[in-house]
């Protein structure tokens, strides 16, 4: 690359890295927060409930990544047009490819960055994920910490602990497993302690009794024990390929799926939606930039509406990928649907490529153009007169308080 194209490349790089950054903190905290209660609940260590909220990033990142990348292509652009940059590289003679080279090689780079996210990593993320979680329900040591308290350990299953007393001995202990369809199973004992043994977890049950109930019959049946073991490793049983949802899978799973899977038989169209999802987000990117060089990737004025050409081009984008979201949704149920999911960002890539090929930005019609800027010039006086009268008040107010 030339030395113009290589300060163009680092300014753009560190844009986005600086913005995924922020965007994937922020991602991060909102998901963490949702999951505070693994500690505050379920007595879980720190170091789990980390690892709980990261491995849910991955899957995060497909969004965050273009837009990263888009917002580091306006701040680019923005700053290069408010610094008359672009007016030096159009004065020179350059054509606009001089400013689009460096910033399509940083799509290339999201690009088969988002392709390894989205086909490699989110699917194993999330299986990590379910099997992290899976451990955890079966670790009633740390989540039967509170004591009075009924604690759900998955659909149909609860605990109850009257008492936790020194030595991890469990009083009063009641577990209600309704797990399977029309059976109703109450296990009641005075102590128990977990032991773990040969990778296995178990809940030793003393002194209780097991109340059996038969919805079909509406029978009960009362057995009386001395001890019972009570095996929590069935929570944590390994996860087979067929246990697994489309977005789950990696995409050499999806593309040579099992023919006797009943999640396939049952919904296909989540495969297929599925994959062409994965291979048009590769596309996005493209089709980011492109279409913000061909908006604002020229010289203007203020008075020329750069502001209104970023605008612009931030709503056809927000556009586009509405109608994209929708075509991959139509996807599931009707296969023809298909060749939406890629023609919406190709047609961003082929027709801005047109208007830099032409070395002309895309422009508004004049009656739009006009509106924009009566709009943003209102908007603009607006503010003024606002800080105007903020800064008015604030000298009162310190005269006052003198």
């Amino acid at each position: 690359m030339k030395l113009i194209e290589r300060y163009i490349f680092k300014r753009a790089g560190a844009a986005a890295l600086i913005t995924l950054g922020s965007l994937a903190g922020v991602v991060w905290i909102i998901q963490a927060l949702k999951e505070l209660d693994v500690i505050t609940n379920k007595g879980q260590t720190i170091i789990a409930y980390l690892a709980l909220t990261t491995l849910a990033i991955p899957m995060l990142l497909l969004a965050v990544i273009p837009i990263g990348l888009l917002l580091a292509t306006v701040f680019t652009v923005n700053t290069m047009n408010g610094n008359s940059e672009l007016v030096v590289i159009n004065a020179s003679g350059a054509s606009s490819w001089i400013l689009a080279k460096p910033l399509l090689i940083l799509a290339l780079l999201c690009s088969l960055f988002t392709g390894l996210v989205g086909h490699f990593v989110s699917p194993w993320s999330l299986v990590t994920l379910k099997v992290f979680a899976t451990e955890m329900r079966a670790d009633l040591v740390s989540i039967l910490v509170r004591e009075g308290e009924f604690t759900r350990i998955e659909d149909g299953l609860v605990f109850h602990v009257a008492k936790r007393e020194a030595g991890g001995v469990l009083s009063g202990i009641l577990i209600s497993d309704e797990r399977e369809a029309g059976k109703s199973v109450i296990f009641t004992a005075s102590k128990g302690y977990v032991s773990k043994q040969d990778g296995g977890a178990y809940l030793l049950l003393k002194e209780g009794e097991i109340q059996q109930r038969d919805a079909k019959s509406d029978g009960v049946t009362v057995i009386k024990y001395d001890t019972y073991l009570f095996d929590l490793s069935t929570f944590a049983r390994k996860l087979e390929v067929s246990d697994l949802r489309p977005k789950e899978r990696t995409t050499p799973q999806l593309l040579n799926p099992d023919p006797n899977d009943p999640y396939y038989k049952d919904k296909p169209g989540l495969y297929r939606s599925q994959i062409h999802e994965r291979f048009s987000e590769m596309l996005w990117p493209f089709a980011y930039v492109i279409l913000m060089l061909a908006y604002a990737g020229q010289a203007r004025s203020s008075r020329q509406g750069h502001g209104s050409a970023i605008g612009a081009a931030m709503l056809t984008v927000t556009f586009l990928r509405g109608l994209a979201f929708s075509a991959v949704s139509a996807s599931k149920s009707d296969e023809s649907a298909v060749w939406l999911v890629y023609l919406l960002p190709l047609i961003a890539i082929v027709v801005g490529s047109y208007f830099l090929v032409q070395n002309r930005p895309v422009q508004l019609p004049a009656d739009w153009q006009k509106r924009i800027d009566a709009a943003s010039l209102a908007l603009d006086q607006r503010a003024t007169l606002l800080r105007e009268r903020y800064a008015a008040w604030r000298r009162r107010s310190a005269r006052l308080g003198a």
